[in-house]
């Protein structure tokens, strides 16, 4: 039994228990499932073969994650469309990918996909009780997702099923304690991996979704949904947290059991700020490049006492079981604890390679009497002595300043250890062409951000020291809910500096 069919049987095992709660109604699996199969019905009348890419315009709705399972359901394989990205941006992803039929819950959806290219699948409602078992074949690519590439470029990423299946095999071993009487919260966009960890996970153990309400703020709209007691299993960006710092005396949080952190460098000192609001939740802070399948390590504590931590930002923890990690210098060599170089992953969960292109981003080492792949993260992380990685920044981080190695993140933290709590970002930006200076954006700072540099100049060296520190009223955010550090430099740097 393969990993897809897994899932229909979770799903006619918990038929009677709740699938997703969607705009405070819930639904069962058993009427999920129904959904699944309307959308697969009418997919199967459209497409032949197996292993055809599938568009979903991905409002946050119960019919767009049942077009996701019966897209995979009839063999196929998923691109998801954000409905607030540019049309050029969803039909780049669309060409590439080859997608010809795209599900919609809407049919004016125009400025989201061009309908003369696509046929459009209007799934708004359908449901079918006619059902039938996925096939039983290894071979399918599950989903399609871009990351962000050095030349500003998305990269396609192909995830097969045999990715996700080691993934999930690997989460369940960890993570027992996701059963059936979980409720999850679901926050994230699905054109990011960490959406699936929301919700695939949950699903396979006949558990409950809750799911952010279109249209709302979304900070907010998760405070709400975390304080709903039925609410126990939660993973979030850091980011989250840091906005949500002015209402954390409102919040009461004790009846979460887990709380997940990913996506961005974990700082201590936020997590010593909110313990008390969530004391009975096992905190896990997990890591991992969308080429390596959601996560790829995962660091569980709950005694803050002993937490492990360097320079302020709490460990990514150990490699998941299959998944191998190495950390390399710039000429290859393999470092050993305490050194920093980059990271590499190798195992099942580990993507072919990028869709339509020939960039490489593996190294092969001869390991164990073996030759082994293994992809380069450009994460720049070091190994304690007891096997535990520290992320410390990037490749493209650390930064060179008058021939001095800088690393953005320790400049953050810096500023963090003067102003607690504050949203922080450090930029390095080329004011002159082969001269670069060092920058700070602090969010919605009101205090003297001259005071701020005075102090970072008695406590950093002077490479460390920033040009400038800017006050600005809020932060862009890429789609993966990560600040924009590019949209930064353009909106404030190049147009003065």
């Amino acid at each position: 039994m393969n990993l897809i069919q897994k899932f229909y049987h979770s799903f006619k095992k918990f038929s009677g228990n709740r699938a997703f709660c969607i705009n405070g109604q819930d639904i069962p699996y058993a009427e999920f499932h129904e959904y699944i199969n309307g959308a697969r019905e009418l997919l199967e009348r459209k497409v032949t073969g197996k292993n055809n890419p599938v568009g979903i315009v991905c409002f946050e709705c119960i019919e767009t994650y049942a077009a996701i399972f019966a897209t995979w359901f009839s063999g196929n394989y998923f691109i998801p469309i954000n409905p607030k990205h540019p049309l050029e941006r969803n039909m780049a992803m669309v060409g590439n990918t080859g997608a010809r039929y795209v599900f919609s819950t809407k049919e004016d959806v125009g400025e989201v996909v061009d309908a003369n290219k696509i046929e459009l699948l209007n799934i708004n409602g359908l449901k079918s009780t006619v059902d039938k078992e996925p096939d039983a074949g290894n071979e399918q690519r599950m989903y399609v997702l871009t990351t962000s590439g050095s030349t500003g470029v998305p990269k396609y990423v192909p995830i097969s099923l045999g990715n996700v299946t080691a993934y999930c095999t690997a989460f369940m071993q960890v993570y027992p304690e996701l059963r059936s009487d979980t409720s999850a919260l679901q926050t994230h966009d699905h054109t990011t991996d960490a959406a699936f960890t929301s919700y695939l996970l949950p699903l396979l153990a006949g558990a409950c979704i809750y799911t952010l309400p279109e249209g709302q703020f979304k900070f907010l709209s998760i405070a709400r949904l975390m304080s709903d007691k039925r609410v126990n299993w939660v993973k979030l960006t850091p980011s989250v947290l840091t906005y949500l710092s002015p209402y954390i005396q409102r919040l009461d949080l004790k009846h979460i059991l887990h709380f997940g952190f990913g996506g961005e460098a974990l700082p201590l000192s936020l997590v010593q700020k909110w313990q008390a609001v969530f004391p009975n939740a096992e905190i896990s802070n997990f890591y991992g490049p969308t080429e390596a399948t959601m996560n790829s390590t995962f660091y569980k504590f709950k005694n803050l006492d002993n937490v492990r931590a360097l320079n302020g930002t709490i460990a990514i923890g150990k490699p998941f079981p299959g998944v191998e990690c190495i950390i390399i210098d710039k000429g290859n060599n393999i470092l050993g604890p305490g050194e920093d170089g980059e990271l590499c992953i190798a195992g099942k969960q580990i993507m072919s390679g990028y869709l339509n292109s020939g960039n490489n981003p593996f190294v092969f080492f001869k390991l164990n009497g073996g030759g082994k792949r293994f992809y380069r993260t450009g994460d720049i992380v070091q190994m304690d002595k007891d096997g535990y990685y520290y992320f410390t920044g990037r490749v493209d981080d650390q930064v060179k300043i008058e021939g001095y190695r800088v690393n953005l993140i320790e400049v953050e933290n810096a500023v963090r250890n003067l102003i607690p709590d504050c949203k922080v970002v450090a930029v390095a930006h080329e004011k002159i062409q082969g001269l670069k200076r060092l920058y700070i954006f602090i969010e919605g700072f009101t205090g003297e951000t001259g005071e701020v540099k005075q102090k970072l100049i008695s406590q950093l060296p002077g490479q460390m020291v920033p040009e400038e520190v800017l006050a600005v009223p809020g932060f862009p955010f890429t789609s993966s809910g990560k600040v924009d550090r590019r949209k930064l430099e353009h909106d404030y740097l190049l147009s003065n500096y």
